[in-house]
C-alpha cells in the first residue's frame, strides 16, 4: 500500500527562510570587510586616487560671453570693454552666451545699454553707445561661448568621487585668458591620430571622439587644471596609488602613465631634471622623456598631453603640462597636491 505524504508548507518556508538567512550574513560579512579594508586605505595620514592617463575630447560652454575682438576700431561704442573680457548682463539681463548679446539689445532697443564684465577676477559695468544699421542693433564686439580640445585626466579620486585632469588652465586660444566655464564635458575618442613633435614644431594629439555619449562632466576651471564627476568608471587595470608630497620629488628617474597606439595604458621612462622656483602654477618641474619608444610614438611630449601623471618611487607626484617649444623632449609638470585641492 502506498503512504501518500502531505507537503507541509510551513516547514517548506521554514528552510527557505533559513537558508535565505545564512546566505545574507555571508554576502554582508564579505561587503563588511570590504568596507573595513576601504576604510583602512582613507582612515590614516596618507592619500591614494587611481592614476589615468586617459586621453580625452573636451567641450565647454562658458559663463558669459568671451570677448574677442571688434568689428572696427570705434572706441566710441566699444566703450572700455577689453578683448577678454567676459559679458555677463547687459542692462542687469543676464548673458549666457554670445547669441544672448544680440538678442538683449535688440530687444532693449536702445542707444546705449549698461554692459557688466568680468575682468581678471573683479566685475566692472560701462556704459557703451550702440550701433544701429538695417533696423538691427549691435555692441560691435566679436564674442564666443563655446569651446573645444583634447587633454588628460590625470586622476579618479574615491575618496571624493571627482576626476581632475590637464593640470592646467584651460584658455582662450585668441586672449589667453582663463575662461569661466558654465557646462563642460569630456568624450572618449574614437580615433587618435599623434603629430610627431620636432624642434621646429610642436607636436599634438588629433582625434575623432564620441560627442553623443560623455564620460564625465565638469565646471571647475583653474589654474591647476579641470575636476569633476567621472560617469565611466575607473580603469580596471589600475590600482590605488598613494599621493606623493612636493617635498619628496627628487631629481632622477620617474615614469609617466600614457596610452600606446592600441589606447593601451602603459607606462614611459622620463627624468626630472629640474625643480622650478617660479611664480607659473603649473610649472614645477622641468622633465625629459628619455623612453625610446615614447620618442619614436610621439616625439617627446605633444599637445594633449597636458594633465599625464607622474610616478616616482610608487607615489603619483604630478602631471605633465606644457612642452618646450625647441625641444619636444622637454616639457614642465605640476606638483600633484595642487590638483588635489581642485577635489576640496
Amino acid at each position: 500500500m502506498k503512504i501518500k505524504r502531505r507537503f507541509n508548507k510551513k516547514i517548506f518556508y521554514f528552510w527557505v527562510v533559513l537558508i535565505g538567512l545564512v546566505l545574507s550574513i555571508n554576502i554582508l560579512d564579505k561587503k563588511r570587510v570590504e568596507l573595513e579594508a576601504f576604510k583602512e586605505v582613507f582612515n590614516n595620514d596618507k592619500t591614494y586616487v587611481y592614476p589615468m592617463g586617459r586621453v580625452v575630447g573636451i567641450k565647454a560652454d562658458t559663463d558669459g560671453a568671451l570677448v574677442l575682438g571688434y568689428e572696427e576700431n570705434d572706441v566710441e561704442y566699444i566703450g572700455g570693454i577689453k578683448k577678454g573680457d567676459n559679458i555677463v548682463k547687459i542692462n542687469n539681463i543676464t548673458v549666457r552666451n554670445a547669441d544672448d548679446i544680440e538678442e538683449v539689445i535688440n530687444d532693449l532697443k536702445l542707444d546705449e545699454v549698461k554692459v557688466t564684465f568680468e575682468r581678471d577676477g573683479k566685475y566692472k559695468s560701462e556704459n557703451i553707445k550702440t550701433k544701429k544699421e538695417n533696423g538691427k542693433y549691435r555692441l560691435g564686439l566679436w564674442a564666443r561661448d563655446k569651446i573645444s580640445g583634447i587633454g588628460t585626466i590625470t586622476f579618479y579620486d574615491p575618496s571624493e568621487e571627482k576626476f581632475s585632469g590637464i593640470g592646467h588652465a584651460i584658455t582662450d586660444v585668441d586672449t589667453n585668458k582663463l575662461l569661466k566655464i558654465k557646462q563642460g564635458k569630456i568624450y572618449e575618442p574614437v580615433s587618435i591620430e599623434i603629430i610627431k613633435g620636432t624642434a621646429s614644431k610642436t607636436g599634438q594629439i588629433k582625434g575623432d571622439f564620441n560627442n553623443q555619449e560623455p564620460i564625465g562632466e565638469f565646471s571647475n576651471n583653474t589654474p591647476f587644471g579641470i575636476s569633476g564627476e567621472l560617469t565611466l568608471k575607473k580603469d580596471q587595470e589600475m590600482q590605488l596609488i598613494e599621493v606623493g608630497d612636493p617635498k619628496d620629488v627628487k631629481i632622477g628617474d620617474a615614469i609617466i602613465i600614457f596610452e600606446d597606439e592600441n589606447k593601451n595604458l602603459k607606462t614611459y621612462d622620463i627624468k626630472i631634471e629640474r625643480i622650478v622656483d617660479s611664480e607659473k602654477n603649473d610649472r614645477d618641474m622641468v622633465i625629459s622623456v628619455v623612453d625610446d619608444e615614447l620618442i619614436s610614438y610621439t616625439g617627446g611630449v605633444v599637445r594633449g598631453m597636458s594633465g599625464v601623471p607622474i610616478i616616482q618611487n610608487n607615489k603619483i607626484i604630478g602631471a605633465i603640462t606644457h612642452v618646450f617649444r625647441d625641444n619636444p623632449k622637454k616639457g614642465y609638470g605640476i606638483f600633484i597636491n595642487e590638483m588635489l585641492k581642485l577635489d576640496k
